[in-house]
């Protein structure tokens, strides 16, 4: 009669379990729904339970933890009609089209209106194809990137040398992106990126820089994802075709769970200067980035370990330098419609020329250490347009003088997602 009763409550506790996380979806609370479901392990072979958990995720634009809890109902209970149209859904807006499709020819055998099918097909066509936008207006108070003329001056006992330029700025950036899979979850990426920065007081430093990339990759869901792309890049400054850049970067991406994304990089660069072939330029580098999702809030930590050596016959001082970079930054969700981005990044690099020069000789090895941080507010304004705030400060310290330097840059913009 004791074990009887034992069962009974345990029943009652799992049980339990289910209605207290469906009262909280119901209540608007889905992270306490989440939490709820979590916890409830007992119910973890409850079908209902886990639908809960990935529609409460879904509600929350956590795509990647909705979709790992729509597998599970799907596993669960094969025949579950609103998990399989969800878990199509979710596919598709995650680049996942061949997996939408498989979902969509089960729900197809299972007789679902063939219109429910044929919208998924049309969401999965035209999500190949992603572009986004970005027009802003800004100030920068050094644009030559310059320290102050009486340092330059007392540093190379001349006086002929200008000061910081300030400059209005209009900055236009166009992200094109292709995205194709094959079978065996092997896919082919491809991006067109340009960058546009025209400074309105002095034409001579405004940066137009246009990359092409493209590469393969394999994934496995919810597990690892790798990519090998090769890129491309052209940039014109200070008033010429200054340099061409191609590099390879693979890249692998390991899923720790539906919080922590691990992922393990590394780049080989080529530079070439179209106008003084003495200053190109060869690197190789090797990072490590850590991603932890908290709900709709994230952290991240990125590091870098690059190495440059002079790839000409004629060597260029501060040509030859290793450097190590470190980024933290966190995303924050003040509503639904207001986000707010922080990052800070730390530079250090070590050249291997000193910073003496003919008429004022100084054995001392250069050092420079770089600090950027970026604040930025966003708010949304519609499902594909958003308005932003940026301000990013930068102070580079060094103990070669004509490398230390300020800057400030202040821009307002605009985003449209296509």
């Amino acid at each position: 009669m004791r074990n009887i009763i034992l069962l009974m409550s345990c029943s009652v506790l799992a049980m339990a379990g289910v209605k207290d996380a469906q009262r909280l979806y119901n209540q608007k609370n889905y992270n306490g729904a989440i939490a709820q479901a979590k916890k409830s392990t007992n119910e973890y072979s409850n079908p209902l339970l886990h639908l809960i958990w990935a529609k409460s995720a879904k509600a929350l634009g956590n795509n990647l933890e909705a979709m790992s809890a729509y597998e599970r109902v799907v596993m669960l209970d094969t025949h579950n009609i609103e998990a399989k149209k969800e878990l199509a859904r979710t596919y598709a807006v995650l680049g996942k089209h061949k997996l939408a499709i498989q979902i969509t020819q089960e729900l197809k055998e299972e007789n679902v209106e063939f219109e429910e099918i044929k919208v998924a097909n049309e969401k999965e066509v035209s999500s190949n194809f992603k572009s986004k936008f970005t027009l802003g207006l800004g100030y920068d108070n050094n644009v030559n990137v310059h320290n102050d003329t009486g340092e330059l001056d007392t540093f190379f006992g001349t006086t002929a040398h200008t000061n910081k330029l300030s400059s209005f700025f209009y900055l236009g950036v166009a992200n094109i992106d292709y995205l194709k899979e094959f079978e065996n979850n092997i896919y082919l990426r491809a991006s067109l990126n340009g960058y546009y920065k025209v400074i309105t007081k002095e034409s001579d430093y405004s940066i137009y820089l246009n990359t092409l990339k493209a590469g393969v990759g394999y994934y496995k869901s919810g597990q690892y994802n790798f990519y090998m792309p090769l890129s491309y890049s052209a940039l014109h400054y200070l008033g010429e075709d200054l340099l061409r850049i191609q590099s390879i970067d693979p890249q692998i991406d390991y899923m720790i769970n539906d919080n922590f994304i691990a992922s393990i990089n590394g780049k080989f660069e080529k530079r070439e200067f179209k106008t003084d072939r003495d200053r190109d330029d060869k690197s190789f580098a090797v990072g490590a980035t850590l991603y932890y999702k908290m709900d709709k809030n994230y952290l991240f930590l990125d590091s870098e370990y690059q190495n440059y050596t002079n790839d000409s016959n004629n060597y260029q001082d501060f040509t030859d330098k290793t450097t190590y970079t470190f980024v933290v930054g966190g995303g924050y969700v003040f509503a639904n419609d207001i986000h707010a981005l922080a990052t800070y990044k730390l530079r250090i690099s070590d050249f291997e020329d000193d910073i003496g020069t003919v008429l004022i000789p100084n054995t001392q090895v250069r050092e420079d250490t770089y600090h950027q941080v970026n604040l930025k507010l966003t708010k949304q304004i519609s499902d594909k347009m958003s308005v932003f705030v940026e301000n990013e400060y930068a102070l580079n310290d060094s103990n070669y003088i004509p490398a230390d330097y300020t800057k400030n840059a202040l821009m307002i913009g605009i985003n449209y997602n296509y």
